[in-house]
């Protein structure tokens, strides 16, 4: 898990309808519609490395209530980064939570830092492997690094000699003479 920062109960999340908002892509056959993200990886040993994710809030198939499947799993996506970065578990549906929460648009995440959990997706007709988000990580799970922790980057190390203890009042340790 790293850290991140983007370039553009979920019921809670408060924000308008996104599906309308120009930034998505709209398929030609189907109601599919979803918004191509890109993140930047902050610090540690893969900095500055680049992650994407298709986030798609609309679709043909629907759930019993009559909402894109599509829908739900985009907004728990926004949700989790939202959280991540907020530094909020997603049981915690206080009034100050759910403040935090409220976001304009989606432009709102753009720049937002946080964690996600990746995953290298097998290359496919001739192309390459390539990183991808499998789910952003909350403060309440493991691996979380929250906002403004990002991992330093891996500086080349130099290792440092041992220490030898000097003898205190002249005298030298038992252990020491083993």
């Amino acid at each position: 898990m790293q850290y991140f920062t983007s370039n553009h109960r979920w019921m809670e999340l408060s924000i308008p309808d996104l599906a309308q908002d120009a930034i998505f892509r709209q398929s030609a056959t189907t109601s599919a519609k979803w918004i191509e993200c890109e993140f930047t990886i902050i610090g540690g040993q893969f900095d500055k490395r680049k992650v994407w994710h298709n986030i798609f809030l609309d679709g043909d198939k629907k759930n019993a209530n009559g909402i894109s499947v599509s829908k739900e799993i985009g907004l728990k996506a926004i949700r989790g980064m939202v959280d991540s970065a907020k530094g909020l578990t997603p049981n915690d549906v206080s009034p100050e939570a759910n403040t935090l929460r409220q976001i304009s648009s989606l432009e709102a995440i753009n720049g937002m830092e946080f964690c996600i959990k990746i995953a290298v997706e097998k290359g496919t007709n001739g192309y390459d492997d390539k990183n991808k988000m499998l789910a952003p990580v909350t403060a309440n799970q493991e691996g979380y690094i929250g906002g403004g922790n990002a991992p330093a980057p891996v500086q080349p190390t130099v290792q440092a000699q041992p220490q030898v203890q000097q003898p205190q009042n002249g005298v030298t340790p038992s252990w020491a003479n083993k």
